[in-house]
């Protein structure tokens, strides 16, 4: 099976558009990793670590959102450690709310009661949307507080942020 994500396996940034992917050696696009971070098939920084990557993702995060630089830090160590260059693997990630589904007990539940491999627990159980009629704009407005309480950022910026992650994710392309 050919391995996806919807962000950089490596930086953790979207992928918005074609552009943000990085290039395999044969020239094609790839799927795991960003321009930033991958070109001709191999890390432009080959001495990088989960520390330097997550510091200058806490840099950008803090300046484009308004989180403070010590939260900043929490959340992209939180996010670049369990990426597939630093942790070995992919961890899906609901692709309605963006929840990871570190396990089995994380994943929604298909309507013969198998674990989902693409929604959570929340948003998906007996093979149906727990909220059917759920916009984006209605997911966005429900994961922005949570960012607030977490990382002490603005409500604008949460909702910005998460606009921006949300519309990653295949329930809302």
């Amino acid at each position: 099976m050919k391995e996806y994500s919807s962000i950089c396996q490596s930086c953790a940034m979207p992928f918005m558009k074609d552009e943000d992917h990085g290039t395999e050696q044969d020239g094609r696009l790839s799927d795991l990793y960003c321009r930033y971070c991958y070109q001709n098939g191999e890390f432009t920084d080959k001495d990088s670590t989960v520390e330097k990557m997550a510091e200058l993702g806490a840099g950008m995060i803090s300046q484009m959102y308004g989180m403070p630089i010590e939260k900043a830090r929490v959340f992209m160590t939180s996010q670049i450690k369990t990426l597939k260059r630093w942790s070995g693997r992919i961890i899906p990630s609901c692709q309605s709310c963006g929840m990871p589904l570190f396990s089995p007990e994380d994943a929604g539940t298909e309507k013969d009661g198998t674990p989902s491999s693409l929604y959570c627990l929340h948003c998906y159980q007996h093979g149906a949307f727990t909220e059917p009629d759920l916009t984006q704009e209605e997911m966005v407005k429900k994961c922005a507080p949570f960012l607030v309480g977490q990382f002490e950022m603005p409500l604008e910026k949460a909702e910005e942020m998460s606009k921006i992650y949300t519309s990653t994710l295949s329930r809302w392309k």
